[in-house]
């Protein structure tokens, strides 16, 4: 595609000669191939400015960027990163246009969400893609997702793609970094759904109020916004909306109210009140927090023109996702449990859960994230210790942090005796599961979904599903 077609939407600062065809768009200097635009995006820990010229060296003819840099067929912006994704869209055939767009935004929730939806809107008829934390879903094919939100050129990729497998909607988990990087400008959501907010990124966002603020722009830029009436930035969202505002909780008023609550270890189920009518919903997900999510997908569809029976229906036969209060079946009768939770409010949420569902001993497996917040780590510890009969606090994703300093910082808020700091993942796994009998829940959380370990910059093959099975058939032969 011409330059000048991907700039027709892009206000430039400076006159440029040169209509050269565009093959490849990108922000990474690494990833540049010949007849490529290098997009310069100025970050926290660099700016590509600097690395502009090695971009024209491996093929680039042409350089989006905020100031002048001395390079010829330069291309001068007010906000760079606004232009990558204006850029990203036009050279994509704007496929977001041609697609109903739903986001789902919130600290806790959003994938559990989005594959609810996803399976209530392919259940209707409606072929959906999706993107989120876990993989990009595109027809019968899964990509795995480095970003919860992709960067510009990759999401506009996936949607394009989508487009041509015959997709007629995407729903898509939209993080708060992403909506400060502006990852999603341009895009007018047809829904976007509020889960909660609570404490989490805040080594980016550095307050609550900012985090609050870079969620709030989805509901500016979305034809409905369904919010969580039950979470305190609920009303904090719905000013910021400036379509319909649809509301679901189970605390008081909302369109779509739950109540006659019942929770169990076999799943959850409710009384769905929407439009003056009934609905019984069953769901097979542990907690509290699978009402929410349940209702708000169901929210959600309503708004889209789903039949609420129908959608009902789907929700019942919804068959969880990897990584989400994912019971991992035994012989030895110990309820094993991988959770994502890595968060102080989802920590404890999985923890009241799984103490309220479950009779025996609690034994929690869990640790935090290098280069993130240092802050959730003795508060975290804290609500393992007073959650669980035993903890063993180990390493999570250490990245360029000492795995032992981390931990040493999460043990600070445990008061109680109840700990065992074991920095080999594998073996604080192991000594759980060993040292759990008939009736015990063993929660191994934090990474979830993922096969992976970050030590220092790389990514280590960890896969928690398999190590669990074989460390409990090994058991079963003690």
């Amino acid at each position: 595609m011409k330059l000048s077609a991907l700039l027709q939407d892009v206000e430039t600062k400076n006159v440029y000669t040169t209509d050269p065809e565009i093959t490849n768009i990108t922000e990474n200097s690494q990833k540049v191939r010949n007849s490529g635009l290098f997009v310069c995006i100025r970050g926290n820990g660099c700016d590509g400015h600097d690395f502009a010229q090695k971009a024209m060296d491996r093929g680039a003819v042409a350089v989006i960027c905020e100031r002048d840099i001395g390079i010829k067929n330069s291309i001068i912006v007010e906000n760079s990163r606004k232009a990558y994704a204006q850029i990203s869209a036009a050279f994509y055939g704007s496929a977001h246009k041609k697609l109903r767009m739903i986001a789902v935004t919130g600290t806790n929730g959003k994938t559990t969400t989005s594959y609810i939806i996803r399976k209530i809107l392919e259940s209707s008829g409606c072929k959906t893609g999706l993107i989120g934390t876990v993989n990009v879903v595109i027809g019968k094919e899964k990509y795995p997702a480095d970003l919860t939100t992709p960067d510009p050129a990759d999401l506009h990729r996936y949607l394009m793609l989508m487009k041509i497998a015959g997709c007629e909607a995407c729903v898509m988990e939209v993080s708060s970094q992403a909506l400060a990087q502006l990852r999603v400008y341009g895009i007018n959501f047809d829904c976007a759904v509020f889960t909660n907010l609570s404490p989490e990124h805040l080594d980016y966002h550095k307050s609550m109020q900012e985090y609050a603020e870079a969620k709030a722009v989805l509901f500016e830029n979305s034809k409905v916004s369904v919010i969580n009436s039950d979470d305190e930035f609920s009303e904090f969202m719905q000013n910021h909306a400036v379509g319909k505002v649809v509301t679901y909780g189970v605390k008081g008023k909302a369109d779509f109210f739950a109540d006659k609550l019942n929770l169990s270890s076999d799943g959850v189920s409710y009384r769905l009140n929407s439009k003056g009518k009934e609905h019984y919903v069953t769901f097979d997900g542990l907690g509290r927090f699978s009402v929410y999510n349940s209702l708000g997908a169901l929210a959600v569809t309503n708004t889209l023109g789903v039949d609420t029976d129908r959608a009902v229906r789907a929700v019942a036969r919804f068959d969880g996702i990897a990584g989400r209060m994912e019971k991992v079946e035994n012989q030895l009768g110990i309820n094993v449990i991988i959770d994502y939770a890595h968060t102080p409010d989802s920590l404890e949420n999985a923890l009241k859960t799984l103490g309220t569902v479950y009779n025996g001993r609690l034994i929690t497996v869990f640790g935090c994230g290098g280069d993130r917040d240092k802050e959730k780590r003795p508060l975290m510890g804290k609500i393992a210790s007073e959650n669980s009969d035993f903890v063993f606090v180990t390493s999570d994703n250490p990245r360029t942090e000492t795995p032992e300093t981390i931990i040493d910082e999460i043990v600070q808020g445990i008061e109680a005796k109840n700990y065992y700091k074991i920095t080999d993942r594998k073996l604080a796994i192991k000594s759980a599961l060993y040292s759990a009998k008939a009736g015990d829940t063993v929660l191994i959380a934090g990474k979830g979904h993922e096969k992976y370990q970050i030590l220092g910059t790389q990514k280590i093959y960890f896969n928690e599903r398999e190590i669990i099975r074989k460390l409990l058939e090994d058991k079963a032969r003690f």
